[in-house]
């Protein structure tokens, strides 16, 4: 028997690593809006685990604002929010609310990208908890918003995941899979393509395959790169 669109199971798949994305029962659905309405749900997937105080939500969201005006905005969005996401499956709530918190329901039907990512990170004695948490990265956290809470969130999940393709990479190099090791790297640059180390590895492992030729268009990159960010940061080349 079929049910409507207001009863019916969800199952949420949520991607806030690279530019957000949401699917609801496998179908896209239009991120929430305005842009603080969506923010505060991020930081509220992030945090998944624990409660949130409304106090911290607020100063986090409009901190250049009066308190009482904050905690005004800070209701208005969840509402706005709420109306936006969704239908949780029945007699079910996305967002578990208290007279002082918020918290997205940890039981909720949903695939969380950096929940996932932070549980492969946990596991990686596994090879295949590695290969997972490098196809998981589809890159830096929420692309395209630089709040300064972003930024720390970005710069924290980022170190997190770095040390796990040069991990593996090193050990498909130590078992001759040098093009695995190559596409790890390729991935490693994707996420940040300003780090130096990745374009060393793939000269190195292009050159073990026999491919100079590969190996010098990665050294002119590179080099293009080191050029790039000398006139940025001191208005000349070399």
């Amino acid at each position: 028997m079929s049910k409507s669109r207001s009863d019916r199971f969800q199952m949420l798949h949520i991607h806030l690593l690279g530019p957000p994305q949401i699917f609801a029962d496998g179908e896209p659905v239009p991120l929430p809006s305005p842009a603080k309405a969506f923010l505060l749900w991020a930081y509220l997937l992030l945090k998944w685990e624990r409660p949130v105080p409304r106090e911290q939500l607020a100063y986090l969201l409009w901190p250049d604002v009066p308190e009482t005006e904050a905690r005004a905005n800070l209701r208005r969005h969840l509402h706005l929010l709420r109306k936006q996401l969704p239908p949780p499956p029945q007699g079910a709530d996305w967002i578990l609310t208290t007279r002082g918190t918020l918290q997205w329901d940890p039981a909720a039907p949903c695939w969380l990208d950096v929940a996932l990512l932070d549980r492969f990170v946990a596991e990686t004695a596994s090879e295949q908890a590695w290969a997972a948490v490098v196809e998981c990265y589809r890159g830096d956290l929420l692309e395209g918003f630089y709040d300064d809470w972003v930024l720390t969130e970005r710069t924290r999940l980022q170190q997190r995941y770095i040390r796990i393709p040069e991990q593996r990479i090193a050990l498909q190099k130590a078992r001759g899979d040098l093009r695995g090791a190559i596409h790890t790297t390729q991935r490693l640059l994707a996420c940040d393509p300003l780090r130096e180390e990745p374009y060393r590895y793939l000269m190195e492992l292009h050159y073990r395959l026999g491919d100079r030729a590969a190996a010098l268009r990665e050294f002119e990159r590179c080099q293009r790169l080191l050029r790039t960010e000398n006139e940025l940061l001191f208005g000349f080349g070399y």
